[in-house]
């Protein structure tokens, strides 16, 4: 299967370590980055990842494009992956938040996206240098309708022989609302108080801090039509919880390197949809400001 891989962060360059060896897999890059990675290449787990690069001047028709960027990077990373979208060509969108599926399928239609996140991985990236404490990640994946299709039995097939973990769920969007709670609490609140996995794991007053901003998430995916519980906030709360290493949260890693967040995806987000569907959410709105008061004082000091 000819694979191609837009985003080499540590979503990215974790897929492309189980994915390289099983597939026509290569990089999508151009320009200075492209430049970057053919002098430094890429590190993981402190070793050397040979991963062959391609630029959209030199593209090929995939089978499979992977995008693994931050929200704020997507229309950018769907000009350079343009050339490569064929009418078969199936798109995986590793994005975190809710919205990425709609904005990839209105630039290359509907038909070519899957809807897919990434959970339960632990890794740090700076640099070319990717560690990874957990074992890839799981890749949660399917159809919008939550069929069963041939292309879905064909990415799971390439999953399996690549000992990627994958889940295909019963209802995808309440799965990508699941991961959206635990993108919105534990990503904001670690970020603006600066803990790790293991600072994290015992931290009773972040866990009242994560419940009081997933009630409101529950309000508003009730409007949304997403059928969220509080047996899912407490399963975000168990799989972050259970994390006792020194991996963070990339948005707690985009902050100590002073790089944009995506606050504005997360809780942003759920402040718009709240206040479309006049459902009050002043957790939500203290945790974002909150973690842009941090971002501020950071970059004038």
């Amino acid at each position: 299967m000819k694979v191609r891989l837009c985003g080499a962060g540590a979503v990215g360059l974790t897929v492309a370590h189980k994915l390289k060896d099983v597939s026509d897999f290569r990089i999508i890059a151009s320009g200075e980055r492209l430049e970057r990675y053919k002098r430094n290449g890429f590190l993981f787990n402190g070793k050397k990842e040979e991963l062959s690069l391609i630029s959209p001047d030199d593209a090929d028709k995939a089978d499979l494009l992977i995008v693994a960027v931050k929200n704020f990077h997507l229309s950018k990373a769907l000009e350079e992956i343009a050339p490569f979208v064929s009418e078969d060509t199936l798109i995986l969108s590793l994005l975190n938040g809710i919205d990425a599926e709609r904005v990839i399928s209105e630039r290359f239609g509907a038909a070519n996206v899957l809807y897919s996140f990434i959970t339960d991985l632990s890794a740090t990236h700076e640099g070319n240098s990717t560690v990874c404490f957990s074992d890839g990640g799981i890749i949660i994946f399917g159809e919008k309708n939550n069929s069963i299709s041939e292309r879905v039995k064909k990415i799971a097939g390439l999953f399996d022989e690549a000992g990627q973990r994958y889940r295909i769920p019963a209802d995808i969007m309440h799965e990508k609302w699941w991961k959206f709670t635990l993108n919105c609490c534990f990503n904001t609140l670690s970020a603006t108080i600066g803990a790790n996995y293991m600072a994290m794991s015992e931290n009773a007053h972040l866990v009242r801090a994560v419940r009081m901003i997933a009630n409101e998430i529950l309000s508003v995916a009730k409007a949304e039509g997403v059928s969220l519980s509080h047996d899912d906030v407490d399963a975000v709360i168990k799989m972050v919880l259970s994390h006792h290493d020194k991996g963070k949260t990339s948005m707690l890693q985009d902050v100590e390197a002073g790089r944009m967040t995506e606050n504005d995806y997360f809780l942003g987000t759920l402040s718009r949809l709240g206040r479309m569907h006049g459902i009050l959410t002043p957790c939500s709105d203290l945790a974002y400001n909150l973690l842009e008061a941090r971002r501020h004082t950071l970059a004038v000091h």
